[in-house]
């Protein structure tokens, strides 16, 4: 079955309950496993949670989810108006430090969504916004 399912929705934290669901929802419709469905529903929590609290200080931001799946792969777009940063040029955390022992809190959001999916790529879209595209395979 093929999946093509898109949505618009303000940058704001109250936004994540229903960001979920879409993902979720659509994970479904996609036919994925509990197991697969909720790690492509964390790695989005993951990636849109860190444009909301680091990229959007502001306010004003909007974040499009694009969705496209079918019996090979499981592609989330997300795309985001908020200043240009790559998340996938981030290094891994050295995961050997105790958490209490870090200089800063933090840093595991994008290793996680990373290691929950089985490929991540940003780039610029022509019109100017990020775009990260999280790819879970599916066979």
């Amino acid at each position: 079955m093929t999946v093509n399912q898109r949505l618009q929705i303000a940058a704001d934290l109250d936004n994540l309950k229903q960001i979920r669901a879409f993902i979720e929802e659509t994970t479904q419709i996609a036919g994925l496993g509990h197991e697969q469905g909720s790690e492509v529903v964390l790695a989005v929590d993951e990636a849109v949670t860190n444009i909301m609290t680091h990229g959007c200080l502001e306010g004003g931001c909007a974040i499009e989810l694009e969705v496209q799946a079918d019996s090979h792969a499981f592609v989330v777009c997300i795309r985001d108006n908020g200043p240009l940063f790559d998340p996938t040029a981030l290094h891994d955390p050295d995961l050997h430090i105790p958490p209490l022992e870090r200089e800063a809190p933090g840093g595991f959001g994008v290793y996680l969504f990373k290691q929950l999916v089985n490929q991540t790529r940003y780039r610029i879209t022509p019109e100017g916004l990020n775009e990260l595209t999280l790819l879970k395979r599916l066979d």
